[in-house]
């Protein structure tokens, strides 16, 4: 068996096979080994840390903390 890892620069590949490979069937797979991952949304990284309320008022200290820094 014979692996190896590329990079395309292309959406054309080319593949050379060894000489014991030739005249029989052989498989070729592609897959990704850096999928991409959804990004995490903030709100579902802290869901559940906060009650509502506490939520609440952490939500209206922001909100007076970004007003200050627009008034800078």
């Amino acid at each position: 068996m014979t692996s190896t890892i590329i990079t395309p620069r292309r959406s054309r590949v080319s593949v050379s096979v060894p000489p014991s490979y030739v005249g029989k069937q052989v498989a070729v797979t592609f897959s990704l080994i850096d999928e991409p991952k959804p990004a995490e949304r903030l709100s579902d990284k802290f869901r559940g840390v906060f009650t509502k309320e506490d939520a609440k008022s952490f939500n209206e200290h922001v909100k007076a903390m970004r007003e200050e820094w627009n008034d800078i």
